[in-house]
């Protein structure tokens, strides 16, 4: 064994760039000696174990700044409290990447449902869940449905995730002549009901449920909301569909074509 390395044979055994080295020894991290004549950076014994530290600490995610006073002056009791604090750090973006995780799942699911289910009409039994829906306006323009999100700013972003913005036809209202009138938005929420009372101001609540219907997803451009109430009515017509219940409707995603929006629900027909 060598009583000195330079920094090319430093870099292949411990698999590092010549940067990274360079870089140590700019901030002090790890400085070797250097010969006044060449100029080259000679690495002892000393310093490839004090790299050993560095790279494992480095595989902890500790920071530069938190090794160089680990490797230069700390007791065992001050290492703890790093690791412990970058323990809690490290358990809070999982958290986070969970939360991305099941979000993008969400996501998926709602992108599948439109590409696949757009030209169909389905009858699904006991699949569906069971949604509680808060009312807060009865503007029938969706593009006045800004009242929904300025209504929702107080929630919590974990509230956020179960929700989904909503319209909601009574029975019996889809053939109405004022049936644009009488159409309820709002938003639809799975669990945490009464968090959500106590933070948004609704009209009314709700609670839908069915074990039989006919689900399909409806795509409504800008200058298609103007007469929207005319797809859901074409869809029970075409379809014969004996309505048993409030129909359900949930915003999936809004996708752009030519920089212009194209909202996609999933529509949910209660049938007998």
């Amino acid at each position: 064994m060598k009583d000195k390395y330079l920094i090319g044979e430093v870099c292949k055994l411990f698999n590092v760039t010549r940067d990274t080295l360079v870089h140590y020894d700019k901030i002090g991290l790890l400085s070797p000696k250097k010969d006044k004549n060449n100029g080259y950076r000679y690495y002892k014994i000393e310093d490839l174990n004090c790299l050993t530290d560095i790279i494992f600490y480095k595989s902890l995610n500790l920071s530069l700044n938190d090794i160089d006073r680990v490797i230069k002056d700390c007791s065992p009791e001050q290492i703890l409290n790093l690791v412990k604090e970058k323990e809690i750090y490290i358990k809070k973006e999982m958290d986070k990447i969970k939360k991305i995780q099941k979000r993008l799942e969400s996501m998926k699911i709602s992108l599948e449902e439109c590409i696949y289910d757009s030209n169909k009409v389905e009858l699904i039994k006991d699949e569906k869940e069971s949604y509680f829906f808060l009312e807060i306006t009865k503007e029938n323009n969706f593009n006045d449905f800004i009242e929904i999100v300025e209504k929702i700013q107080n929630i919590d972003q974990y509230i956020f995730d179960y929700i989904n913005f909503s319209f909601l036809i009574d029975e019996g209202v889809l053939f109405d002549d004022e049936a644009e009138d009488k159409i309820k938005w709002g938003i639809t929420i799975t669990e945490n009901i009464e968090k959500i009372k106590n933070n948004i101001e609704s009209k009314s609540i709700e609670f839908i449920s069915e074990e039989k219907y006919m689900y399909t997803v409806i795509s409504l451009a800008d200058n298609d909301y103007d007469d929207w109430i005319k797809y859901v009515r074409n869809i029970v017509k075409q379809n014969n569909i004996q309505v048993s219940g409030p129909i359900l409707g949930q915003m999936l995603v809004t996708v752009y074509k030519d920089e212009s929006p194209i909202d996609y629900f999933g529509l949910y027909i209660p049938v007998k």
